[in-house]
């Protein structure tokens, strides 16, 4: 990098840092101070009414929550850790940030230069010195290790240009302790001249989008399949407005979900393993898909088995990705479009307006009709169910129904993830949330901070497992820590209920490391069922806690403590034996794909 001698001066390498994150404005840095990081932390001393320093406590909770703050507000926040454990602590969540295209910048100290390969304290040195970056390489889009503090001012324009264009993912930055603190000769660049100049959103060939809408005109039975990428290219108003214009239904993914109001006339649900029946039935029906932003994973296509949740190629499939490498790759496409889809949408709506390309399809919506009807005689008595112990779908309606529209829900992994996915409706585009490529628990848990954070007027809703809540039940110190009241319900089931499913239906029943329960003589199954009072343990760090047992208050808990205006646990005790309906299946070869409990397999 060069610059000219008139902008050039003398900075400390952590100087430099605080510096560049206060001309990109960043509004908070989350972290975990260790001694690799205190040289760093420092800097920022003096800064603090423009950049506040938050600190939850463990460094993947920082990683969730700026990967949290990223998906509201694609702001890159940085994260600092220190060496060793720190960065070890911290790759889940990266990890968790790549797989869904959010982004952050991971920030981790490393011994000095002059102690590399010398086996100092928590140096990663045994196959090459200093050798973080090794292990970080696979969950992040590039990593940088700063040696100089000329180094820290080349790369921190463009680890952040390179976060936030194209894909989003996060980004690496190495700094040994002794650069944050040596003085160099350098310029701290501006961001506009790096990232902000970057034009990235591009389309495609007028040629293409008009092969595009004729397709669609043409075919009997078209959709539209909205993947995260709608989320991630902040697409949602053109996909609505294509959508209407031309006519079409739209299901969407699991990280998809909430791309368009749940309500609206064309939206048929969520398609996938635990999916909405009329998107389930839709997919493997259709003949024309249009596809935006979808990885096509094996918990949305049941595994890739025919006839589940597709017929490809019987199907023919348009697919629009920004990344060429998801094109194709799980199944062949009839067109694939490297291009941005907020832009490329933004294209089919004009063109589409100016030829009148509306498709009729009095049959198909007579179809999807019945497919609607069906899942809806089946659902709606679950909303009003009595049973004890509570059943999940009474659980999720009961929020639904008290929680505000614009309510932000934050699903955690494990089962509470599919009982969201079917039955909490997402009525305000962008409000739901949750971990989908790698499927990191104690996501929800701590996302729901960065959440508050972006979105501090609010309400944010965190639906957990009793599993990941034990993961990270520090979450609650934090929220009162820095007065971020946000709801964690918590779906006690005494187990890891979505891995026990497993067992009880591809095992045999055989259950082992899954319930929570005490241990006596020589079979796990011997104990009873144990957990903590987790409304306790809130209370026990400054926040509420209530325990719930009776289907009837499920709602007058839910509502006060939103009105509350405190971090709240509410511990709801549900029927750990109903199981999530299967309206395609999941399989774990060399296992037969379970059959699906609502509705038929078809292969066309």
């Amino acid at each position: 990098m060069i610059y000219t001698a008139d902008k050039l001066g003398k900075y400390k390498g952590a100087d430099v840092v605080a510096e560049y994150m206060l001309k990109e404005k960043i509004p908070y840095m989350i972290g975990y101070a260790g001694h690799g990081a205190i040289g760093l932390l420092d800097s920022f001393y003096d800064k603090q009414d423009q950049i506040k320093i938050v600190w939850p406590r463990i460094e993947t909770a920082a990683g969730f929550m700026a990967d949290a703050y990223y998906r509201l507000t694609k702001v890159p926040l940085p994260v600092y850790v220190s060496t060793g454990p720190g960065p070890a602590l911290s790759t889940c969540a990266v990890a968790n940030a790549y797989y869904d295209s959010s982004a952050f910048l991971l920030i981790t100290g490393e011994v000095t230069t002059d102690q590399f390969d010398t086996g100092a304290l928590q140096e990663p040195y045994r196959q090459h010195p200093a050798d973080f970056p090794s292990v970080v390489r696979n969950y992040v889009k590039h990593s940088y290790q700063a040696t100089t503090v000329q180094q820290i001012a080349a790369f921190l324009p463009k680890a952040f240009k390179l976060m936030q264009t194209g894909r989003p993912g996060p980004v690496h930055l190495e700094v040994p302790y002794d650069v944050y603190q040596t003085e160099g000769e350098t310029v701290v660049p501006d961001p506009e001249t790096w990232a902000d100049s970057v034009s990235w959103r591009h389309g495609t060939e007028p040629h293409v989008i008009a092969a595009i809408l004729k397709k669609l005109k043409e075919a009997k039975r078209p959709l539209i399949l909205a993947g995260g990428g709608v989320h991630v290219s902040e697409a949602r108003d053109e996909l609505l407005k294509f959508a209407e214009c031309m006519n079409i239904p739209v299901y969407t993914s699991l990280m998809g979900k909430g791309a368009m109001a749940e309500s609206h006339p064309l939206h048929l649900g969520v398609c996938g393993c635990w999916g909405h029946y009329p998107a389930v039935e839709a997919a493997r029906n259709a003949d024309v898909i249009l596809v935006l932003g979808c990885r096509f994973s094996d918990l949305h296509t049941a595994s890739w088995q025919p006839g589940f949740a597709y017929n490809i190629p019987a199907t023919k499939l348009i697919q629009v990705d920004i990344d060429p490498s998801e094109i194709a790759r799980n199944y062949p496409v009839d067109m694939g479009v490297v291009g941005d889809i907020k832009t490329v949408l933004g294209q089919l709506t004009e063109k589409a307006k100016e030829l009148k390309e509306a498709g009729k399809y009095d049959v198909w919506f007579n179809e999807l009709k019945g497919y609607k009807k069906q899942w809806d005689d089946f659902v709606t008595p679950f909303k009003t169910c009595d049973e004890k112990p509570i059943d999940p779908r009474r659980l999720i309606y009961d929020i639904r129904k008290v929680a505000p529209k614009d309510a932000i829900m934050f699903s955690d992994v494990g089962n509470n993830q599919p009982w969201i996915e079917e039955f909490w409706g997402s009525e305000v585009p962008g409000t739901h949330f949750t971990a989908g490529g790698f499927a990191a628990m104690g996501f929800g848990v701590c996302g729901v901070l960065g959440a508050k954070l972006a979105r501090p007027e609010t309400t944010c809703i965190n639906v957990c497992g009793d599993g990941g809540f034990l993961m990270m039940p520090h979450a609650v110190a934090t929220a009162v820590q820095y007065n971020l009241p946000a709801v964690w319900i918590i779906m006690n089931n005494y187990a890891i209920g979505a891995i026990r499913d497993l067992q009880r239906f591809y095992f045999g029943g055989r259950q082992i490391g899954t319930n929570f329960e005490t241990y006596k003589g020589t079979k796990y199954h011997d104990g009873e069922l144990w957990n903590p009072d987790f409304a306790a343990m809130a209370k026990s760090m400054g926040g509420e806690g209530v325990r719930v047992e009776n289907p009837g208050d499920i709602a007058p808990a839910v509502e006060a403590a939103i009105k509350s205006q405190k971090p709240t646990v509410i511990d709801v005790i549900i029927n750990r034996d109903t199981a999530v309906p299967l309206t395609s299946t999941w399989q774990m070869p060399p296992i037969p794909p379970a059959l699906p409990t609502f509705g038929e397999i078809k292969i066309r």
